[in-house]
């Protein structure tokens, strides 16, 4: 699975900035850019982090998003081929049992693959069931501008103040090409917009980051917010 994305190394908010509203992760000692989350799973700082999914052993983030939503979308459709296949053969055996015995009447295996076709058919509706639902969220989501764990934390009725319209925030997960939404492949035309730290806003949606820090935050030392400050001024020198 295609890593989610960490806070760069040498990440820190620039000169001029730092009135702003921060958090500081104890555990990876970062700065954590907006909508980046420790996971305890994976023990890291993660990109624009959505979940972590036990399925696939990693978390959903800012580089993986596009290929767990396919991933979804491409379980569903097989699910879907299993089971228009299967209800041919099903109505096929049923008519079979309506006419009485025949010369598979007293065939184990016979019986045996009529129960197993039938299991199938079942889990396989059962998963489609589960998976509408969850496919449908996580689109919604996405739409939104929202992951998981904002929805989550989110009031009711509230909008994301990274909701840009639903077509560009579709692109900053599956990236500006269309032909390139379903192929799970990261090109410069289909990869996720942006780089997971910096976020375009809606300029009437900006909450007010003016406020008074939180104990844990207020109480990291002056050097250490220089140093994040002169990292990044260092970046930025070295990337001209």
């Amino acid at each position: 699975m295609t890593d989610p994305g960490v806070v760069p190394p040498n990440w820190g908010f620039y000169m001029g900035d730092e009135t702003k509203r921060r958090r500081y992760c104890k555990m990876c000692n970062v700065w954590k850019p907006d909508r980046t989350h420790h996971c305890s799973i994976c023990n890291r700082c993660i990109l624009n982090m959505d979940h972590h999914c036990p399925w696939i052993n990693n978390c959903v983030g800012f580089y993986n998003r596009k290929f767990f939503i396919q991933l979804l979308s491409y379980v569903y459709l097989s699910l879907i081929i299993v089971v228009l296949f299967t209800i041919p053969e099903m109505y096929s055996r049923g008519m079979e049992l309506t006419r009485g015995p025949n010369k598979y009447g007293e065939s184990t295996f016979y019986c045996l693959e009529t129960i197993f076709l039938t299991l199938a058919f079942c889990m396989a509706m059962l998963l489609i069931c589960t998976l509408t639902n969850f496919i449908k969220f996580h689109m919604k989501l996405v739409l939104e501008n929202y992951t998981t764990i904002e929805n989550l934390e989110r009031e009711e009725g509230a909008k994301s103040k990274f909701d840009i319209g639903r077509r560009r925030n579709w692109e900053q997960v599956f990236g500006q090409n269309p032909w390139m939404w379903w192929i799970p492949l990261h090109t410069q035309a289909s990869r996720p917009i942006g780089d997971g730290v910096r976020w375009r806003v809606h300029y009437t949606r900006v909450i007010d980051e003016d406020e008074e820090l939180p104990a844990d935050e207020e109480g990291m030392s002056q050097a250490s917010r220089l140093l994040n400050q002169g990292n990044a001024s260092a970046n930025r020198s070295a990337g001209r």
